[in-house]
């Protein structure tokens, strides 16, 4: 079978899924929009929509996202069942909440407010105007060993502070879990452990990996039993982990392939009471990288796991997949071209926001399932050799699917969609008139 015959039928089988979860008078017009997202790298709708060619009116499409009848929740539940039955099986999902800032210049723009920036870029300032998104994202490790991340959902954190961002990871974690069969483990960083989000979490039979500041209060499992009756209640906790407990704790050293190579690892770990999770048991793993460039320990850095049977290099490693979500907002800012959007309402913005999350998870599927026979010296005969990206599958897609009318595909009675041969519509100024006459 040819690779372009190929991807028609992964598209026609993955698009066709999607369109159940879309009202029926509705789903063609989504389709249209899918379609224009999978072949156009902006993030303007008018520019995903000049990649195909139309069947309504431009104000069609945009009514569409301004409806409420295509529910962005809907469509992300469908998108994570989508993911759970197309990828093998995973013995458990670990999910990445993290949130990242984009620059705005109008404060008319869609929750722009003044935030800090953490990034301490030297060419701008401590605090901007942008906007908040807090993402959801599926990460796992590919056959080829390489971890990858899927965007689930993207919200806006509205203008008014910082407690929203938990407000909206709880909110998240409580929509997803239910759908997902197998257990789930949430990797995140100091900002988002905390109590308001792990201990739900925990009560829903999750796990969680993550970094926590060097003074988190951890204590001993066993507390000492008194000597003689007293006044007051027991203790709950045990002897509290000093610095000089934490001296006195046996050191390994490991090399482990931890953010994309192989580094040399210093570990010590206990199993210890976090205080501020009501003393629930944690694997604490105390972290320290080598720079063979400067022949240094880079600083000391401490992670709290809930599954205590994990060791530390496990622990370590896994949370490494962590990252994975970077490059993901990466993606997100550049190749989406989020920085081009311009809805008025957040709820439009997290709907095509949306879109674009399905349209970029179905490029990176293509790129891991769909790699044999794949025309690299069409599209980049330099990286020959190399592995299918999601960039070369987005480009590939590109140029030739460019100006297809995808409507035609759509079956209005079956609900299902049969993507189009593009070379049928290769030379054709008019593509839909033609085939009719």
């Amino acid at each position: 079978m040819s690779f372009q015959r190929l991807v028609t039928l992964r598209l026609s089988e993955w698009i066709s899924y999607f369109l159940a979860a879309v009202p029926p008078r509705s789903r063609r017009s989504f389709l249209e929009l899918l379609c224009g997202c999978l072949i156009s790298p902006d993030g303007w709708v008018t520019r995903a929509l000049s990649h195909i060619s139309l069947r309504c009116h431009w104000t069609t499409y945009y009514k569409l996202l301004e409806r409420e009848s295509l529910r962005t929740q809907v469509l992300a539940i469908a998108q994570v069942r989508w993911l759970l039955s197309v990828l093998p099986p995973l013995p458990i999902v670990e999910l990445i909440i993290d949130d990242t800032l984009v620059l705005r210049h109008s404060t008319k723009a869609p929750g722009a407010t003044i935030h800090f920036d953490h990034s301490h870029k030297h060419n701008r300032p401590r605090y901007v105007l942008a906007q908040n998104w807090v993402g959801l994202a599926l990460t796992l490790r590919s056959r080829s060993g390489k971890a990858l991340s899927f965007p689930i959902r993207l919200r806006l954190v509205p203008r008014t502070g910082n407690t929203h961002k938990l407000k909206i990871a709880g909110a998240l974690l409580r929509a997803f879990i239910p759908h997902i069969p197998v257990p789930v483990r949430l990797l995140t960083d100091a900002w988002f452990m905390r109590r308001r989000l792990l201990l739900p979490l925990l009560r829903q039979r999750g796990q969680f990996i993550g970094q926590v500041r060097q003074d988190t209060a951890l204590y001993r499992q066993s507390p000492p039993k008194p000597a003689k009756a007293q006044r007051g209640r027991p203790r709950k906790y045990g002897d509290k982990l000093t610095p000089e407990t934490l001296n006195s704790l046996p050191t390994e050293i490991r090399t482990l392939f931890v953010y994309g190579k192989w580094q040399k690892v210093r570990l010590q770990s206990i199993v210890a009471q976090a205080r501020f999770l009501n003393g629930h048991p944690v694997r604490a793993v105390w972290s320290a990288i080598y720079d063979t460039k400067n022949h240094r320990w880079s600083p000391t850095r401490l992670y709290l796991a809930s599954e205590t049977d994990l060791t530390a290099p496990e622990i370590v490693t896994l949370y490494g997949n962590r990252w994975q979500i970077e490059p993901l907002f990466h993606n997100l800012k550049r190749w989406w071209g989020i920085n081009n959007l311009w809805q008025q309402r957040r709820a439009v913005l997290e709907r095509w926001m949306q879109i674009r999350c399905i349209a970029w998870s179905m490029v990176q599927l293509l790129a891991e399932t769909v790699t044999e026979d794949f025309p690299m010296t069409a599209i980049a005969p330099w990286r020959i050799a190399t592995p299918v990206t999601a960039g070369l599958m987005a480009q590939w897609l590109h140029l030739h699917f460019l100006r297809v009318p995808f409507w035609t595909g759509y079956d209005p009675k079956s609900g299902k969609f049969q993507c189009p041969n593009p070379d049928f519509w290769a030379d054709t100024d008019d593509p839909p008139r033609k085939k009719a006459a």
